[in-house]
Formats: C-alpha cells, structure tokens, sequence
C-alpha cells in the first residue's frame, strides 16, 4: 500500500458535520493525542483504500481565523505553521451556505490545497433545497461533492477522490475589497518584489487591518512577517491611502460575494414546514419547566440504567479476572510472587476494570444525546438555570462532559470566551460526578445499601442520581459563591444555533465511546497498576508479616502489622469523626492519586484478611467486616459518609495537573484542592456526626 505524501486537514464550522465525516473515512484507524504545545484534543486517522493511504487530521471546528478562544487560537496556529504539502478538507454544511463561505474565504486567502465537501443533503432534501454543485465549482474554482455523512451517501467515492493528490484545488481570490481599497492593494503587490510575493494576499491584508486598528490573534500573521524595508513601504503606502482596512468592511465585500455566488448555485423551493412531531417535541424540550424536568428525567433513566444493564457484562469481567487469579495461583510456586500477580496486580487492576461496562453505557447515552441534537437543547434550557448563578449555557457542556471526566471538561473550558466565567467553569468541574468516582459509588451503593423499589425506580439506582444532583447542584452554589466574591462581572452572553432532530449514527457513537473507554482503560489501567503493586507491598511487609510457604499465620494478623495498617492507624484520629477506620484512611490516601484507586485499595486489603481460598468477593467482604465490639464497620450512614467525602475532594492528581496548564498558575489548582478538600471533611462530618445525633447509625 502506497503511503501519500501529503496529509489531510479537517476544517470547518462547529456541528457542521465534520467528526462524523472524519470518523466515517477513518474508521477504527485512529488515535487520540494534544497539538504541539497545548491541551487541546487531537484526532489523527488514516484514510485508505487497496491502493494507497493518507494521514488525516481533525482541526476544531471554528467559524473563522480570528477566534479568542483556545482552541480558536491552536486552529490558527496549526494552519500558519502547516507543512507545505498539506490539503485542507473544508466540511461546510449545505443549509448553511451563506455564513460558511465566509470562513471558507480565509482558508483560500491562505493558499492552502482545498477540496470542499457539503454535508446535510437529507436536509437540503427534506427543506426543499437544491444545489447546482456545477456552477458553485466554477465559481470557486475546487472540487465539490455533496453527501450525506451518516447514511454512507457518496463516502467511498469521496474516499477514493481524496486519495488523489490533484483532487485538491489552489483557488484564486473569490472577493475583492471595494474599488478603493483594492487599487490600494494592488498599487502594493505591483511594488513588492517576487522574492516576497506569498506576502500578498492574506499576509498583507492582516498588516492592514492592524494598522487601522483592529485586533488581531497573536497567531494571524502581520508586518512582523516582512523583511523591515517592505514593512516600511506598506506603512507608507497605508498612511497616504487615508483609509482604514476594518472587518466590516470586509465582512460587507465579503457577503456581497457571496450574495452573487448564491444567486447562480443555491435554490429553494417551496419551504416544507418541519414536521408536527419535531416542533411538539421542541415545545416541551425548550419550556423553561419542562425542558428542564425532561432533563431530569432522562438523566434519571440514564442512573437507573447503568445498574440493570450492566450486571451480566460486569459479572463476566469478574469471573475472567477470578479465574485469571485463580490460573495464575496454580501455574506459579507459593511465595510473595504468586500473591503479589494474584492479589496485587490481577485482583487489584480488575476490581477497577470490571466498571467499564458501566462507564461505557454512560458514555454511550452522552453520544446518544449529543448527536441526536438533544443536547444543544439541553444547554439552551439550562442555560436560564445557570444564568441564576452567573453563568452562561455556554458553561453546561464542559459541566456535563464532567460526568465523564474533569479533566477533558477543564480543558472544554477554554471554548468560553469570557475569562472570568472560564475560570469559574474550571474551578467547579471536578464537583460534578465524574467516571473516577462510578467505581466508588457502585462498590459502596452494591454493598451496602439494602435492594429496595420504589414503585419502579431501585433504591440503588435513585442514590446514584441522588449523588450526581448533589454534585450538579453544587457546582452551580459554588460558582454563584466564586461570581459574587472573586470573579464580580456581568455574565457574558449566549448563542446557540440549534440542530435539526438526527438519527444518531450507530458507528460514530461507537467509535467515539470505544476512542473514550480505551483513553479511560491505558490512562487508569496504567495507575491502577502501579499503585496495586505498591499497595500489595505496603499490605504484606515489613520483613516478617508476609506470610511465607508453610506458614500458617492468619491473613488478618499479616494486615495489623504491614505498612498500611501503620499508615491507616496514623491518620484514623483525624478521620474517625467523618466514619473512617484505617482501611478507609489507606484507601484515602491512596484515592488522591486517583479516586477509582479506592477500590483496588479494599480489594488488596480485604484480599489480605480473607483466610481461605473460597472466601467471598469485595462487597460481601465489606458487609462482614466487624468492629473490635462486634458492630459493623460499613453502615449506611458510614457510607453515605464516605460517598459524600468522595463526591467533593479533590482525589486527582490528573484535574490539578491540568488546572496548572490551563491556568498558567499554582494559585488556582492550589485553590482548587483545598477547598475542595474543606467541603468533603465538613460536610462528610456534618453528615456523620449529625446521623449519630439523631440515632441513625
């Protein structure tokens, strides 16, 4: 297979179609990684037929060259610093054509390769639309095609195009400034010399419009770019044109082009009023009440679902990972390295691993949600809840994404315009239920809350959403108590544009749940495993509490005298008023590296006490464990205490690293951890020694 010399570079508008098309052409070829320098997410594939194959790159959606925004400001960047042999796929959607072109203009200024691909043609179809892709090639000088991403509709024939390094077009200028300007900006490409030509254009354009003033991102080149002599003369022509080069009014010559492209390529037929269904569906989805119980409510369903569908597949993760254990016992000679790959690394990685199947449903419902067009419903109507507490809706995807993980929520953030309510997006992310803290709650929910229905809604199920509420609701206080005290500023506006209903791609939403669950498994898995090693040592040593073939010294009496009993017993004055003994305060400890460590954790440690090779898994573990006067050690309000002191410390070490980068200080995750760290000790106390106030141990 032949290997092209060129790479391929997604660029478009935001939900313009661009990811569906970019996972639709690469398939499961793809990896996950960061631009050069920055956080920003990265999305790399390989397009391919028998023949030959291309490397393809998913830029951020952006709707121009000039955004403020991080990730606005790392497209740019990729753009201005590309290699000289790289294509751009331009992804426009077809119903859109007008506010598309606009951005689609810079590209062709930069002198890029391009190959253009409208996307959408069912909804073109359904609106009554048509498009004369022969004249709109004509008039832009590339190739086009139209297509629709999610039913395959011309994907192998654009597959195939894009294989071919001359399907990619250098278009001349499609628009010209005024009659005014433009003399003046030919009057200066007729001065400079060919050595300096690629300065003309959109180079020399961007040095004009600074030196009338506007305000250009730091990555769009300017005068700096030309030797000191051409710079000079520019100036010098520029101060005797006596006109200013704004935006304006270029966005005024630049929609005047467009106005004639569309006359002669786009035509509308008679409008087709949307179906009944979909504007019944949008009256309840965005009434200020409605729209927000009916996200209530689908959220609900989601928790409940995450215990009911979920427990074959977990059950048979345990069963491989036991048996595994078991395989591993038999096949190695008794001594610290059979327990260690038994007890330390395989028990201890799979006590973790066996929650996938739940996280995956979480993650799969979120894709569900987003690309069926829900979810910009969603934070339009949220969006009037959080405006209460001095934010936009423009905060609730990074919010949301949180229940996932903070920390590609953190690093969302920096879609937010306005650097105040940035910030406040970032401090109260890690409070929402994230993955890391599933494993915790389902262990701890699993064991020792009792199995009870409520009508049809599981006891189980109800605590679970109880504690994602506790963490919305508390992110939303906490950054109304930020907006008052550190951050007093008016709440920036919101603008949504709002997607038409879609049928979610069964392959996308796959992919995009795998792309995450494989970030989830290396990134976790990794330190699940490092630390169980470590906790296998510090719960079988020093020298002389590991129990060496033939002898018989009982499980429990190895764990009092390990490492992790002492460190356990050092920290339990300070943790017994919240509920903890010293297994909790290992796990404590351990947790801040990571919080699904905790499980791993009690495994290890309860792995220990067990006495015979049938004893019971981790939860019936749990349940038995006793106090020195026969009282349980694990009691719903001991749990709730815990789940609590979960649900707001700040147990990552990953979210604090990426608060750093994202914040450019030590103050702020500094911050971050502390308060956090305040708010679980307090309110774990409050709820504990007010429990046993009122009797409910």
């Amino acid at each position: 297979m032949i290997q092209n010399p060129y790479r391929i570079l997604f660029v478009g508008n935001p939900n313009c179609g661009k990811s569906t098309l970019f996972n639709k052409l690469t398939g499961l070829s793809q990896k996950t990684g960061n631009f050069s320098g920055v956080t920003v997410e990265k999305h790399s594939g390989w397009i391919s037929n028998p023949i030959s194959t291309v490397e393809a790159i998913d830029l951020p959606g952006s709707f121009s060259l000039n955004g403020v925004s991080e990730d606005k400001k790392t497209l740019t960047r990729f753009l201005m610093n590309r290699e000289k042999t790289d294509k751009v796929l331009f992804i426009m959607d077809s119903v859109l054509l007008e506010r598309s072109l606009q951005f689609l203009f810079q590209i062709i200024d930069l002198g890029i390769p391009v190959f253009l691909v409208l996307t959408m043609k069912d909804i073109l179809e359904k609106r009554n639309i048509s498009i004369d892709i022969e004249a709109l090639k004509k008039e832009l000088g590339i190739n086009i095609t139209l297509l629709n991403a999610k039913s395959n509709d011309g994907i192998e024939a654009l597959k195939n195009q894009l294989l071919i390094e001359s399907s990619f077009k250098s278009p001349k200028r499609v628009w010209k400034w005024d009659t005014e300007r433009q003399n003046v900006l030919d009057s200066i490409h007729s001065r400079i010399d060919s050595e300096h030509s690629k300065f003309t254009g959109f180079v020399l354009e961007n040095s004009l419009k600074k030196l009338s003033g506007e305000k250009l991102q730091d990555e769009l080149p300017d005068l700096n770019y030309f030797p000191p002599d051409i710079a000079e003369f520019i100036r010098s022509e520029y101060s005797h044109s006596g006109l200013k080069f704004s935006y304006s009014e270029e966005l005024i010559c630049k929609a005047i082009a467009i106005k004639k492209i569309l006359s002669l390529t786009f035509r509308a037929g008679e409008a087709k009023t949307r179906p009944l269904w979909e504007r019944s569906l949008d009256r309840v989805l965005l009434h200020p009440l409605y729209g927000l119980l009916s996200f209530l409510f689908l959220i609900g369903l989601v928790f409940q679902g995450l215990f009911f569908w979920s427990e074959i597949p977990m059950n048979f993760i345990e069963g491989v990972f036991d048996k595994t254990a078991e395989l591993s016992i038999s096949l190695l000679p008794a001594g610290p390295l059979a327990e260690l790959i038994s007890d330390g690394i395989i028990k201890g990685v799979g006590s973790v691993l066996i929650f996938i199947p739940q996280i995956a449903l979480l993650f799969f419902f979120i894709e569900i949600l987003e690309e069926s067009g829900y979810m910009a419903r969603a934070s339009f109507v949220m969006d009037r809840v959080m405006g209460k507490f001095g934010l936009s809706g423009k905060s609730f995807i990074p919010l949301l994404s949180s229940a996932a993980c903070a920390v590609p929520a953190i690093m969302g953030a920096r879609t937010i315009e306005d650097k105040n309510d940035r910030l406040i997006t970032i401090l109260v992310s890690p409070l929402i239920t994230c993955s890391a803290r599933y494993p915790v709650y389902i262990l701890i929910i699993g064991a020792i809350f009792p199995e009870m229905n409520l009508g049809f809604l599981s006891l189980k199920g109800l605590v679970l959403f109880g504690l994602f509420l506790t963490g919305m609701g508390t992110a939303l206080l906490f950054a109304l108590i930020f907006k008052k005290t550190f951050f007093k500023k008016e709440s920036s506006y919101f603008l949504l544009e709002l997607p038409s209903f879609k049928i979610p791609s069964l392959k996308n939403v796959t992919i995009n749940v795998g792309r995450k669950i494989k970030t989830f498994v290396v990134n976790t898995g990794s330190i699940i495993l490092y630390i169980s090693i470590l906790l296998w040592y510090l719960a079988n040593y020093p020298s002389g509490a590991i129990q060496t073939p033939g002898s018989n010294l009982p499980k429990s009496e190895i764990i009092q005298n390990s490492y992790a009993a002492k460190m356990g017993k050092f920290i339990e004055p300070a943790i017994e008023p919240i509920g903890f003994d010293w297994k909790m305060g290992v796990s404590l400890i351990t947790s801040f590296a990571a919080r699904e460590v905790m499980v791993s954790t009690l495994a290890i440690i309860y792995g220990v006490e067990e006495e015979n090779e049938d004893a019971p898994g981790l939860k019936v573990a749990m349940q038995k464990d006793r106090k020195a006067d026969g009282s349980p050690v694990w009691t719903i309000l001991t749990a709730t205490s815990v789940l609590i002191f979960y649900a707001f410390a700040c147990q990552c070490m990953s979210t604090i690293a990426v608060v750093r980068k994202e914040t450019n200080s030590y103050f702020w995750p500094t911050f971050l951890f502390v308060y956090m760290t305040l708010l679980a000790y307090l309110s774990s106390l409050l709820v504990y020694q007010g429990g046993k106030f009122l009797g409910w141990d």
